[in-house]
C-alpha cells in the first residue's frame, strides 16, 4: 500500500475512534426516567425538564418532587467540574470516595431549604447531583449519582 493512503487509513481510523470514545451521553433528561429515581431515592417525581444553559455546562434537568424537592442533573466539562470542586473543597465540602475520579459531596443550604449535592469527575467529565429541599441526604444522593454515572 502506497505511503499517503495508509497515512489516510491511519488519520481515518483515529478519527472514528476519537468520536465514538468522546460520544457519551449528554442530555440529561435522558439519564433518567421518573420510575429510575424513585428506585435509586425512594421519591416521586414528575417528568424532567431541561433546564436553562449554564455557562460550563454541556446540559441540566430537574425533576420536581413534592414538599419543595427537586433533583437536578448537571452534565459539565472537566475544566468547569473542576473549578466548581475546589470551590466546594475550599467552602468545606466533604471529599466522597466510591464513584468516579474524584467526587465533593455538601449540605445544601437555606437558599436551597436543605439537601445534598454531588460533584463527581470521572473519564467522561463532570456531573453534579443533588436532591434539594428536606428529603435531599447523601445516602439519597449517592445512589442517584452512581446510577448517572453509568448511564451518560
Amino acid at each position: 500500500m502506497p505511503r499517503l493512503p495508509r497515512i489516510i487509513l491511519v488519520v481515518t481510523l483515529l478519527a472514528v475512534a476519537v468520536a465514538a470514545s468522546a460520544q457519551s451521553n449528554t442530555n440529561a433528561c435522558s439519564l433518567l426516567s421518573r420510575s429510575a429515581i424513585a428506585k435509586a431515592t425512594g421519591l416521586q417525581v414528575a417528568k424532567g425538564k431541561p433546564g436553562p444553559p449554564i455557562s460550563g455546562s454541556l446540559s441540566n434537568c430537574s425533576w420536581q418532587g413534592s414538599n419543595g424537592t427537586k433533583i437536578v442533573v448537571t452534565l459539565a466539562d472537566t475544566s468547569h467540574m473542576q473549578v466548581t470542586m475546589q470551590s466546594q473543597l475550599q467552602s468545606g465540602a466533604t471529599q466522597l470516595s466510591g464513584i468516579g475520579t474524584s467526587a465533593v459531596g455538601t449540605a445544601g443550604n437555606a437558599e436551597t431549604e436543605g439537601g445534598y449535592n454531588m460533584s463527581i469527575l470521572d473519564s467522561k467529565g463532570g456531573v453534579a447531583v443533588s436532591i434539594l429541599g428536606n428529603a435531599g441526604t447523601g445516602d439519597r444522593t449517592m445512589p442517584l449519582a452512581k446510577l448517572v454515572e453509568t448511564r451518560r
